[in-house]
């Protein structure tokens, strides 16, 4: 009994105890089939890559809240979509098949096209109006961490197919504020939310800026001020020679790790080495590994794909007792040349680069890189003050690429935030009466 009145103590004072947790008292939690009006599955349809005209919204294309339209399919020309599947402005898709971690996805419609369908393994959700009054208020809902773990107890199957059925979907608890409120919360989401896909569209500029001014500026075709004269073609066996990762090392060699080594991915995914992101690997007094110093570049040597092979990356700091991961190589640069690493690591990821290393990649199932035919590879030289500038200029744009991608991470955390405080009601914006 004590310990009953002291967790009613804990309940802040307006607030009340229900299944699902502490709530405002003038909100209530139902189950999803009272506020539910009517479900309709999508349409069965055939359908590829070939456009048609007609945008089909698959289950691949349902994220957390929104849509993910970087692929699409479309509507076979033989088949004829039903008006009834076809989505309009604020339709709430949930997502009634996949994997098991991903079945149960809810995203809503934003007319990010002009005219789509969806299929079948989605259900279109409409509410009745003395229940719910913004459908976005209800997509935030569905996404918010709470409802995700209750979804996630609906889900039955195996590891690759799951389904959610409708009979224990309608049994989702729905905690629902007064119509007005919904409107509130919605709409305070709904501006963050355009902040960020504002934030999202300004990243997407700066990057097609900067692709430009690669193909610009690493062909020569677009000088800098000051600079003239015709560019040299060099060799890259006369420019600076290649050594291995690490060789020789066993699963336990890489349990607590004492020297740093250079990942895979962080080979993959910098044109600069991320400092902040290296492994750990015991090396011992006798073994003969070669070290990474400041100013190497570094190549994946292998890929599951060609247009992956050799990436580049530049190591451009002071790191003691580095090293190299094996999947990779090395490529020390000759110091009588005073080549610019950054150049070369900003050439090689440019279209220029990547077309002249694709053209290396060997392979079925897997592509391998030869570094005897990487040695032989010839690249446009200009001097090394031009290839500091060019350097430069593209480090700046990815130095503001960077600053406004962590501004959009922020919001994306400061989003999540609001959402746990506003839809628990813990933040209330709407004072009711």
């Amino acid at each position: 009994m004590e310990e009953k009145l002291g967790l009613m103590k804990k309940i802040p004072k307006g607030y009340k105890e229900t299944e699902i947790g502490v709530i405002p008292k003038d909100w209530e939690v139902v189950e999803l089939k009272k506020a539910i009006d009517s479900t309709q599955l999508g349409g069965n349809y055939p359908n590829s890559e070939i456009e048609s005209g007609l945008p089909l919204i698959k289950m691949g294309n349902i994220g957390r809240g929104n849509i993910d339209l970087t692929k699409i399919q479309y509507v076979s020309i033989k088949g004829i979509p039903k008006d009834k599947d076809l989505i309009h402005y604020g339709d709430v898709l949930f997502n009634t098949r996949n994997t098991l971690d991903l079945v149960g996805k809810v995203a809503i419609w934003r007319n990010e096209l002009p005219r789509a369908y969806y299929n079948s393994n989605l259900m279109r959700m409409k509410f009745k109006k003395d229940f719910v009054s913004s459908n976005f208020y209800v997509n935030y809902l569905f996404n918010s961490r709470q409802s995700l773990d209750q979804l996630k107890g609906f889900a039955t199957g195996t590891t690759s197919v799951a389904a959610i059925y409708t009979r224990d979907l309608f049994k989702y608890k729905i905690v629902l504020p007064k119509l007005e409120e919904q409107i509130a919360i919605a709409t305070v989401l709904s501006d963050t939310d355009a902040l960020i896909e504002k934030l999202e569209k300004l990243i997407a500029k700066k990057k097609a800026i900067k692709q430009g001014a690669m193909q610009q500026l690493l062909t020569g075709k677009k000088r800098l001020p000051g600079f003239s004269g015709e560019w040299e073609v060099k060799k890259l066996g006369k420019i600076g020679e290649t050594y291995g990762g690490l060789s020789g090392k066993t699963k336990n060699d890489f349990d607590d790790g004492k020297y740093p080594y250079i990942p895979f991915m962080n080979i993959m995914s910098n044109p600069v080495i991320d400092l902040q992101y290296f492994d750990y690997v015991n090396i011992r007094s006798d073994e003969k590994q070669n070290k990474a110093i400041k100013g190497d570049l570094f190549f994946n040597g292998s890929s599951e794909t060609p247009e992956e092979v050799g990436m580049c990356s530049v190591l451009q700091s002071d790191i003691p007792n580095l090293y190299l991961n094996s999947f990779c190589f090395g490529f020390r640069l000759n110091k009588d040349l005073k080549t610019d690493g950054l150049y070369l690591s900003y050439f090689f990821r440019s279209p220029m680069g990547r077309q002249l290393i694709f053209s290396l990649a060997q392979g079925a199932t897997r592509y391998n890189l030869s570094k005897t035919n990487f040695m032989k590879l010839e690249i446009p030289y200009p001097d090394s003050a031009e290839q500091t500038a060019i350097a430069t200029i593209l480090s700046d744009m990815d130095s503001e690429i960077e600053k406004l991608e962590q501004k959009r991470d922020k919001y994306i955390m400061l989003k999540q935030g609001m959402m746990q405080q506003l839809l628990t009601g813990r933040i209330r914006i709407y004072a009711s009466n």
